[in-house]
């Protein structure tokens, strides 16, 4: 080996470690986890299992939500209420249909600035899938339309070596949509971590890699994700906690200002933003408003480079 590669690989090494010397350390507020009063339930017989939801910026009080896996390619929309919004003269209404699109397991769904509802086909609990992917449709009008084609993108972790690997950390139920790029947070089941990806490549003639972008411990396992439609918030669901990252610009979130709320309300599986209120359900169906004030701060210290 060459001097100047020991003394690259040196340099990475040292990195690394002031790296890891300079985090910073969470402190959290003595607080109780709050046990949510649901305000609704969804109403809608079709809906066994709501996994994600999201807001329409183009229909006012439509939300949009789906089934976990192996149901048919289909979403819903409802209102604030949880009730059903149907087409004219539907008694038997099924939802709206996708066409291109099977439901292997989708786990979330997000929108855009300009009509597009994103679908993830993340869910990959074994870590074993090779045919991850979203899918791109233009937001239907919830009153006359039933049948829609998608975009299939597929992609892949660029860190993904083996199917499955020996930390199962490729599962993903988050994704969301901020600064004009999709983008997704995994769910851990071998430790209280969550990464945050990017998708930089929305090619339909190959499969993608995703964009790696930060990590960070969530103290739990990551279900559902929404950004502010200005895209400076980013409110994550664990299974017992609330968690929003504001930054200014841009999408370095967890450097951001952090605030928390731990909770009770089931197992919850979803969550949007409704201006400054968090729209929460879980997979009973039952839905949950929590506003932003009503999470606490998370303040930092740095760690002690000398302590164990």
């Amino acid at each position: 080996m060459k001097k100047t590669d020991q003394n690259f690989k040196f340099m990475i090494l040292l990195m690394i470690i002031v790296g890891c010397t300079e985090r910073n350390q969470l402190q959290f507020p003595e607080q109780k986890p709050v046990k949510l009063e649901s305000f609704a339930k969804i109403k809608a017989n079709e809906v066994d299992e709501c996994s994600g939801m999201v807001k329409s910026r183009r229909f006012a009080d439509v939300y949009w939500i789906h089934n976990d896996s192996g149901d048919e390619a289909r979403i819903f929309a409802i209102d604030g209420q949880g009730t059903l919004i149907t087409p004219e003269n539907s008694p038997d209404y099924q939802g709206v249909h996708i066409t291109d699109a099977r439901n292997i397991d989708w786990e979330d769904l997000t929108t855009d600035t300009s009509g597009t509802l994103i679908i993830g086909d993340t869910g990959n609990n074994d870590n074993r899938r090779q045919d991850l992917a979203i899918y791109l449709l233009s937001e239907p009008d919830p009153t006359n339309s039933q049948v829609f084609p998608a975009q299939k993108i597929r992609f892949y972790y660029p860190d993904q070596h083996e199917f499955p690997p020996q930390k199962r950390n490729f599962d993903a139920e988050a994704i969301f949509w901020a600064n004009g790029k999709i983008y997704l947070l995994t769910k851990h089941r071998s430790d209280n971590d969550t990464k945050l990806y990017r998708f930089d490549s929305l090619l339909d003639s190959a499969t993608n890699p995703l964009t790696f972008l930060d990590n960070f411990n969530i103290q739990g396992q990551v279900t559902a994700a929404d950004a502010s439609p200005d895209g400076t918030k980013l409110a994550i669901l664990t299974y017992n906690a609330i968690w929003v990252f504001e930054v200014a610009s841009g999408d370095d979130y967890f450097h951001g200002k952090i605030s928390w709320l731990p909770i009770l309300a089931g197992q919850c599986e979803s969550i949007c933003f409704n201006g400054d209120v968090l729209m929460v359900s879980n997979e009973g169906g039952k839905l949950y408003r929590i506003p932003l004030m009503d999470l606490l701060p998370i303040t930092e210290s740095k760690i002690d480079p000398g302590s164990n």
